[in-house]
C-alpha cells in the first residue's frame, strides 16, 4: 500500500492532538509507504518496539556525518555503550533529582513574566524558550549566549530530525560546528564547576574518557535532545489537560498527578511522531520486505494508538500504566528522559500555582500537526489560554 503525498496524514492540521496517530493506526496494513516521508512506516506497536530494540539492523548510523560521526546518536556497539555508561552517570534518574530544585526557580521566574496578564500564547510567550534557559542555567552558559544559541539548535535540529534533506546538511553542520566551538572554551579540566557541565566532565574524567572535545560533544548533545521535544512535550501535555477537563481537575486539585499526565500526554499528545532507521541488511517487517541500505519510518504516533497495546487508545486516562514510546526504546532511548521529565513536571506546576483557572481559548484553537514550528516533531505552534 501506498500513500501519496498529498493524502497524508503527516500532512494534515487538526485541533486534536489524537488525529494523526489514531488515523496511522487506523489503516489497515502494518507496514505502508508514505511518499510525503519517503520511506516505508511501520505502524503497529509490537513492530515498532521490536525495531527500536534492533539497534544493529535498525541503525542510526545514518547521522554519522562530519562534524557528528562522535556523538552518541550517531553510534552503536561499544563505543556507544562507553558513551551511555559516562551519561549515565550524570543523567540517571538519581543524578538528574539533583537539578530539581534549580529547574524549578527556571520554571517559576518564566512563569512569573506573565503575571498580571488575562491571557497569553503559551508557546511563544513562555514554552518556547523555557527549555533553553533550563541548561544554560544547568551548564552554567552565560545568558549572552541567548538568542545565537537557539539559532544554533534549531539549525542541528532540522538537520537531525530530516536526515534526507540535503538542504538542511550544511548549515546544520555548520552550526554544530559554531556551538561547540563555543562549548569548548567552557570546559574547565582543572576546576570543573559545580554544576551540569562540571559533572560531564567529572564524568569523562573518571571513566577515563576525558578530552574537550568529547566533553563539549556530550554538553551539545545534551542542548540539542533536550530542545525541541521538551517543548512540543510541554505543549502536548498543557494541551491534554486543557482537553481533557475532567483530568485537568484531578491534577488541580493533586498535583501529584502532574508526573501521570506527562507519561499519558506523551502518548496521547506525542511529539515524537516516529524515528527514521537505516535498514542493515535485508530484513521484513510484518511480511514486507526492506531491502539493506534503504530507510524505514518507525511511526510512534501510531504505535500509541494501537488498541493492542493500549486499551481505549483516544481517551486521555491518568491510571493507564502501558509504557509510551516517546523516549525511544532499546540501546537509543533518550538519555535525557529524566531531566525532560522535571522540566515538563515544574513549569506545569508553576503554570497551576500562578494561574489555577488557567483554561484554553476557545476562540482561538490550537493546530496539531506534523512538522510545528519548522521541525519533524508533531505538535502545535500556538497554544492560547485564559489566564
Amino acid at each position: 500500500m501506498t500513500i501519496a503525498a498529498a493524502e497524508s496524514p503527516f500532512a494534515v492540521r487538526s485541533s486534536s492532538p489524537v488525529t494523526l496517530g489514531r488515523t496511522l493506526a487506523a489503516l489497515p496494513q502494518p507496514v505502508v509507504f508514505d511518499e510525503l516521508m519517503a520511506a516505508p512506516l511501520v505502524l503497529r506497536h509490537k513492530d515498532v518496539s521490536a525495531a527500536l530494540r534492533d539497534s544493529a539492523t535498525f541503525s542510526t548510523s545514518f547521522y554519522a556525518m562530519p562534524p557528528m560521526e562522535s556523538a552518541m546518536i550517531a553510534l552503536n556497539g561499544p563505543e556507544h555503550m562507553r558513551q551511555r555508561r559516562i551519561h549515565n552517570r550524570f543523567f540517571n534518574p538519581v543524578a538528574s533529582a539533583r537539578y530539581a530544585d534549580r529547574v524549578a526557580v527556571v520554571a517559576e521566574k518564566a512563569v512569573a513574566k506573565l503575571a498580571g496578564r488575562s491571557s497569553a500564547e503559551l508557546v511563544d510567550d513562555l514554552i518556547a524558550r523555557y527549555p533553553m534557559a533550563v541548561f544554560l542555567d544547568l551548564l552554567g552558559i552565560p545568558d549572552e549566549l541567548g538568542d545565537q544559541g537557539l539559532a544554533w539548535v534549531r539549525a542541528v535540529v532540522a538537520m537531525l530530525g530530516s536526515p534526507m534533506n540535503t538542504e538542511l546538511v550544511e548549515p546544520g553542520q555548520r552550526a554544530y560546528r559554531e556551538i561547540s566551538a563555543y562549548v569548548d572554551t567552557l570546559i574547565d579540566v582543572d576546576d570543573p564547576a559545580d554544576n551540569l557541565l562540571g559533572d560531564v566532565i567529572r564524568a569523562h574524567v573518571d571513566e577515563g574518557g576525558f578530552s574537550v572535545g568529547a566533553c563539549t560533544t556530550a554538553a551539545v548533545s545534551l542542548l540539542l535532545g533536550g530542545f525541541e521535544t521538551t517543548i512540543q512535550m510541554m505543549s502536548g501535555t498543557l494541551a491534554s489537560l486543557l482537553l481533557n477537563p475532567s483530568a485537568f481537575a484531578e491534577v488541580r486539585a493533586d498535583h501529584a498527578r502532574i508526573d501521570a499526565a506527562i507519561e499519558e500526554a506523551f502518548r496521547w499528545a506525542s511529539p515524537s511522531a516516529g524515528l527514521y532507521r537505516l535498514v542493515t541488511e535485508d530484513t521484513s517487517i510484518a511480511g514486507t520486505d526492506l531491502a539493506a541500505g534503504s530507510m524505514v519510518y518507525l511511526c510512534i504516533a501510531s504505535a500509541h494508538y494501537d488498541s493492542d497495546a493500549y486499551p481505549d487508545p483516544l481517551s486521555f486516562d491518568l491510571d493507564r500504566r502501558a509504557a509510551h514510546l516517546g523516549f525511544g526504546l532499546g540501546p537509543h532511548y533518550c538519555a535525557g528522559a529524566p531531566l525532560a521529565r522535571i522540566e515538563v513536571r515544574a513549569a506545569v506546576s508553576a503554570l497551576l500555582d500562578a494561574f489555577p483557572s488557567l483554561r484554553l481559548d476557545s476562540s482561538r484553537p490550537p493546530a496539531f500537526h506534523y512538522g510545528a514550528r519548522g521541525f519533524v516533531q508533531h505538535g502545535t505552534e500556538t497554544l492560547s489560554v485564559l489566564l
